[in-house]
């Protein structure tokens, strides 16, 4: 069995295991670009939405003195939008501060913007306005963005891939 986990900033978001594989497989580059590609799509929704695609629901307003500042700073932008850097740097791998390393047996996908973990946890002056937060739709799309290459790589190799319903 392989199992595949996620966390967001300390806390785990998501576990998997794929009890149909089996074997020395011990290299999942190939798994990688997959879910980034789910995981960047995923984002694009949650940033769209203004949170409210996420498990966590819609971002809490802007206080009305920094709304205020943002409507002429910022003309137009929406919230954690102020810039588009921390978008930018959750929706691609093209992004200033984005983070993408993919090694053998572990994925980390993320951002280094300054400011995302207050976002994402929140702090006493600010409520918490996670931009990464799955739903378990969100966390079976995960899912099908593993299984599909997966099943794809064992069947290259001449192996049987017994499917069961979900």
């Amino acid at each position: 069995m392989i199992s595949f986990s996620a966390s967001v900033d300390g806390v785990p978001e998501f576990e998997r295991a794929f009890n149909r594989v089996e074997g020395a497989l011990t290299d999942f580059r190939f798994v990688w670009p997959s879910l980034a590609a789910q995981f960047y799509e995923i984002e694009r929704e949650q940033f769209a939405s203004q949170g409210a695609h996420g498990a966590s629901g819609s971002w809490a307003p802007l206080s009305p003195a920094y709304a205020k500042y943002k409507a002429i700073a910022f003309a137009g932008q929406p919230i954690l939008r102020a810039t588009t850097s921390l978008y930018e740097s959750l929706t691609s791998s093209g992004g200033h501060d984005s983070v993408l390393r993919m090694d053998a047996q572990e994925l980390t996908i993320g951002t280094q913007r300054e400011g995302a973990t207050a976002h994402q946890r929140g702090t006493p002056k600010m409520p918490a306005r996670p931009p990464i937060s799955l739903t378990e739709a969100d966390k079976r799309r995960l899912q099908k963005a593993i299984q599909l290459p997966l099943v794809q790589f064992i069947r290259r190799q001449g192996l049987e891939v017994v499917e069961r319903a979900a």
